[in-house]
């Protein structure tokens, strides 16, 4: 049997949701599957800030199969069909970090909490984030898609983007 792997200090309700709805699909085995999630019907409120990625092999690579609208609105783009390198192509850092990440939640076994301050990158404001990387499997022993919730200050987002599009008036 699988112990169930606690994140006490999860603050946002997104987290925590996302969090049980993964614990308990998984129940005794190792992780889920794709398969015994249905997070459109199930929990839509939770969806616009889920990413789904499938493992790819040879190369190593992570395809986005979903994401969720406020991620969408975060990033300022929807990934949905390409890869992590496809996104993070231009940039070796975020590209790197992104594949590392989702490489040891797959060969972890087990979930991941990252936390990222907010800072700027190519002259636009990111707020603070956090998220959860939490592996799925469809045989039940090794992961082949990784389920993320990506939780960020969203008030700060929207304060930011709006002094942003007031300044920038000419």
């Amino acid at each position: 049997m699988s112990a169930a792997i606690a994140f006490p200090d999860l603050r946002s309700a997104a987290l925590r949701e996302g969090h049980a709805y993964w614990q308990a699909k998984k129940g005794d085995r190792l992780f889920p599957s794709r398969a015994d999630f249905d997070p459109m019907m199930e929990a839509p409120k939770l969806s616009r800030q889920l990413i789904l990625l499938d493992v790819q092999d040879d190369p190593l690579d992570f395809r986005y199969r979903l994401v969720g609208s406020f991620v969408s609105e975060y990033f300022l783009d929807d990934g949905t069909g390409r890869t992590v390198s496809d996104v993070f192509g231009q940039n070796d850092y975020l590209r790197k970090g992104a594949l590392w990440v989702f490489r040891k939640t797959c060969t972890g076994k087990e979930p991941i909490r990252l936390r990222s301050p907010s800072g700027e990158l190519g002259g636009r404001h990111y707020p603070n984030n956090d998220a959860l990387y939490l592996p799925l499997s469809a045989d039940g022993q090794s992961a082949d898609m990784v389920m993320n919730i990506f939780t960020f200050n969203y008030e700060e987002y929207k304060k930011t983007q709006s002094v942003r599009s007031l300044t920038n008036i000419h």
